[in-house]
Formats: C-alpha cells, sequence, structure tokens
C-alpha cells in the first residue's frame, strides 16, 4: 500500500440484537459500502473489522498482519486509540 495510513477511530453501541453502526467518518475512511462484506475479528477485548474481496481468510488476513507489523501497533496503541476515541466523544 502506497502513502500515508489513514487512521480513524470512533466510539458506537452494540444494541440489543447484537448489531453495530460503524460510524461513518469510519466508513469513509475504509471506503466502506452499503452491502460489503466484513470480517469480524476478536483477539481478546479487541475486535478488528476487515473488508472481504472473493479472497481465503488467509489472503485477507496477511495484509492485516502486514500493516499492524509496519506500524508497529501494539495492543497498546490500539487501546490508546480508543482511550482518545473516547474522549473525543465523550458530553
Amino acid at each position: 500500500m502506497c502513502g500515508e495510513s489513514v487512521i480513524e477511530a470512533s466510539t458506537t453501541k452494540v444494541s440489543s440484537k447484537g448489531q453495530v453502526v460503524i460510524p461513518a467518518n469510519v466508513r469513509k475512511a475504509a471506503s466502506l459500502r452499503k452491502g460489503e462484506k466484513l470480517l469480524a475479528i476478536a483477539i481478546d477485548d479487541t475486535i478488528v473489522l476487515k473488508k472481504i474481496v472473493d479472497k481465503s481468510f488467509e489472503e485477507t488476513m496477511k495484509p492485516v498482519w502486514s500493516r499492524v507489523r509496519q506500524m508497529g501497533l501494539s495492543e497498546e496503541d490500539i487501546n490508546a486509540l480508543i482511550e482518545e476515541a473516547r474522549s473525543e466523544n465523550s458530553p
């Protein structure tokens, strides 16, 4: 992937039916459109969503792990992004 990475973070809630709204700024940053499929991955209490593009699970995940390593993101970094999003969106 060329150029700078776009990182967007926002908070959302889980409905009583287990549904989650992906905030508009996050959808825009990911170029996510109505009807596109997502892969949901749980790593302990961290949830990652990845757009699915007619590839196998391994092919879909390869760039995810590559980008995480490239960006040097740790679990602490992800938690810090979450906290930042919470503080920006709290009343």
